[in-house]
């Protein structure tokens, strides 16, 4: 029997809709650190880049060490709480299943794999249908970086054929680790904004991948 194949995805919105658990828990630490919250909307286009890049837009002024502070109580709160609010993409559990006869599936994230845990289990999403979950802290940098990719690689002993995820950030990982792109409209940009990175597609959702995949 031949050896599957590896396909590489991204969780938050691109698996799950987690805008809700993340803004709760940024706007938590937030005032637990003495800031205002944000405005939702804003908040969520700062999602899919690094987390400390994240929390140095949201906290300029302040030393690295209290921008980590920051990351740590919205981990916290994320798996305290807010996981609970985040809810499967519409066909992830379909689109899994079939992945799964034909390829060894990965989690790649920006999230931490703790969190990730917690998120998957709030989406009621099972965790069976992963070979590899990767988090931000298991990798030196994270997406745009292409250090998940690689160790997905490195650790299931071959290379991915795509990375598919909803941001910029994913397709730029995908480039610079010489994977197919596949772009995915259940996140904060558009079509013309993925197709600047040379996806080899930009599908609705995660829902239409079996279809694209011939599977």
């Amino acid at each position: 029997m031949d050896k599957k194949k590896l396909i590489c995805l991204d969780l938050d919105n691109t698996l799950i809709l987690s805008d809700k658990s993340h803004v709760e828990a940024y706007n938590h630490a937030l005032r637990q650190l003495g800031y205002k919250g944000y405005n939702p909307y804003c908040l969520t286009q700062f999602f899919g880049r690094p987390k400390i890049e994240i929390a140095k837009i949201l906290m300029p002024e302040r030393s690295l060490k209290e921008q980590e502070e920051l990351l740590r109580v919205h981990d916290e709160c994320l798996t305290t709480v807010t996981y609970k609010y985040a809810k499967k993409v519409k066909g992830t559990d379909i689109t899994l299943k079939r992945l799964k006869k034909h390829y060894e599936v990965a989690v790649v994230s920006n999230t931490v794999h703790e969190s990730i845990i917690y998120l998957l289990k709030g989406s009621k999403l099972n965790l069976d249908y992963f070979d590899l979950i990767l988090g931000s802290d298991e990798v030196k940098n994270s997406k745009p970086y292409p250090d998940e990719i690689l160790k997905a690689k490195k650790l299931l002993h071959h290379k991915p054929e795509y990375m598919v995820g909803d941001s910029i950030y994913d397709l730029i990982a995908a480039n610079k680790s010489k994977v197919k792109g596949i772009g995915v409209l259940t996140g904060h940009h558009s079509k013309k904004e993925l197709m600047k990175y040379k996806p080899i597609t930009v599908l609705k959702s995660v829902a239409e991948l079996p279809k694209f995949l011939k599977i």
